[in-house]
């Protein structure tokens, strides 16, 4: 017989579940920020259209208000149009901004609860390392924290999740109000097209 150590398979197989369990952890973890900032540079190129849409309206407004005959007739009735594409892509806009900040805050409430329960585990694990009396003293500290440290931890859960519903719901909105704007572009320009032709 040799000195060579015999690896037990229960041993290894459960490190390698454990390890592939921490692989699938980090890679879904990275996908959700993946997903995260992609929603996020969504919404602020939508604001930055939103701006400029908004921008060449107002002069097209501006424009036709310098008209001798902005009070009467189809002027009028063009400058009622752009009030009201002006309307749903200022709604766009401060949804979209909206949708953003919101993320934001998402990610301040992951960041300080990653860190919250990084300091926990820190402490979980010296315990483990120290001697008799400071361990039993930091069991006892671990012990009476923990259901505090889990009701934290869910209502902070349950704060994310009720801002990233909120986001959502901003988010469609200013999708939403973005199309029904440039739909009335579409509508004002194939009007002006038939009345001119």
């Amino acid at each position: 017989m040799t000195d060579e150590t015999v690896n037990d398979p229960a041993k290894t197989a459960k490190g390698k579940m454990q390890l592939s369990a921490d692989e699938a952890k980090k890679k879904s973890e990275t996908e959700r920020r993946r997903s995260l900032e992609v929603r996020a540079s969504f919404y602020d190129k939508l604001s930055a259209l939103d701006a400029g849409s908004i921008a060449v309206t107002v002069s097209v407004g501006i424009a036709l208000l310098g008209k001798p005959d902005s009070r009467f007739g189809s002027v009028h009735s063009h400058l009622s149009w752009l009030l009201w594409i002006a309307g749903f892509l200022w709604i766009s806009l401060i949804s979209s901004v909206g949708h953003n900040s919101l993320f934001v805050k998402v990610a301040g409430l992951e960041a300080e609860q990653a860190e919250d329960w990084s300091k926990y585990l820190g402490l979980v694990s010296a315990s483990a390392g120290a001697s008799e009396k400071v361990a039993e003293i930091a069991t006892k500290y671990i012990l009476d924290t923990l259901h505090d440290r889990i009701n934290k931890t869910a209502l902070k859960m349950h704060h994310t999740d009720q801002s990233i519903y909120r986001a959502i719901v901003l988010g469609k909105i200013a999708v939403a109000t973005f199309l029904i704007a440039y739909t009335l572009v579409m509508v004002a320009v194939i009007h002006l097209w038939w009345i001119t032709r």
